[in-house]
């Protein structure tokens, strides 16, 4: 019977791997976080082509143009095709923009009618093959030359230039003449250039439209104040306080310090006290006298 093998004969830390040494129990070495070899992810910069970028160089380039009128010779033939050189870069970027926009816009549609310039194209293919007449053939075969333009059409007409979709829906105008609408001129643009080899230029031409204008903002005129009306000086001789606020209560003027609530209900409850003062220090300077200690 073969003896069991001793502990230490079986290698200790060099029968677990590199990786797991320390998890190792009683192994004297310390245990120490791995460190990450990967470099640390950084935030996304703005593009170096993107249309705000190189509208903040042609701005710094021509401010330091017109500013400096002692830069020297050298530097200002730098500058001045540095400016030029920004402004090429802004055309192209402001065209690819454009470009972007198209596409996403027309996205959807130029999807849907290549699915179905696909469909037209193999059921014309295999009636084609079907087909054993010759008037048959040949007509098949011109429909499956619109039906091949029908689908280079929506692959591959301008990207930077609005799709006009082949296959709009139907009115009840368009169902009763029963004619077919006629196809948009970029459809025999691509025609011409399947025969000419230059699909892809026509995909990537840049469109000659002119770019739209900025937005120019309004501004706003200056409200104007209307003045409100000075009230007319009141005569308010020989009158208590009392009786010089009724007077103002009926003409309807008010004091800006006093008139703290404007309701109609406090506005009548401050009329009636006052004139209810004022008939009661009316009654109080006519009434008699009933013998007090001041009377003589």
């Amino acid at each position: 019977m073969s003896t069991k093998r001793k502990h230490d004969d079986d290698g200790g830390e060099e029968a677990v791997h590199e990786s797991r040494q320390q998890q190792v129990y009683g192994n004297p070495k310390p245990a120490k976080k791995p460190r990450k070899t990967e470099p640390a992810v950084h935030k996304k910069q703005a593009h170096a082509s993107s249309v705000n970028t190189i509208k903040k160089r042609i701005r710094d380039v021509s401010r330091r143009l017109e500013r400096a009128d002692s830069l020297p010779a050298n530097v200002r033939v730098e500058d001045e095709r540095a400016l030029a050189a920004y402004e090429q870069e802004l055309v192209a970027a402001e065209a690819e923009k454009v470009r972007q926009k198209m596409i996403k816009k027309y996205h959807m549609v130029r999807f849907f009618e290549r699915q179905k310039a696909t469909r037209q194209v193999k059921k014309l293919r295999k009636r084609l093959l079907e087909s054993k007449s010759t008037e048959e053939v040949e007509a098949l075969k011109t429909e499956m030359h619109t039906a091949e333009v029908d689908l280079n059409y929506t692959q591959y007409s301008p990207l930077s230039e609005p799709y006009i979709s082949l296959y709009p829906p139907k009115t009840a105008d368009a169902e009763e003449d029963g004619s077919a609408k006629p196809k948009p001129t970029i459809w025999f643009e691509v025609e011409k250039c399947m025969e000419e080899g230059t699909l892809q230029r026509l995909r990537n031409r840049v469109s000659s439209a002119p770019a739209p204008a900025p937005k120019v903002k309004m501004q706003k005129k200056p409200e104007k104040v209307k003045s409100k009306p000075e009230p007319e000086p009141m005569d308010t001789t020989g009158l208590n306080r009392r009786q010089r606020r009724a007077q103002r209560n009926q003409k309807g003027v008010f004091d800006k310090k006093t008139t703290k609530n404007k309701s109609m209900a406090f506005e009548r409850n401050q009329v009636f006290g006052a004139q209810q003062g004022a008939r009661r220090n009316e009654a109080d300077d006519g009434a008699e006298s009933d013998g007090g200690f001041f009377d003589e």
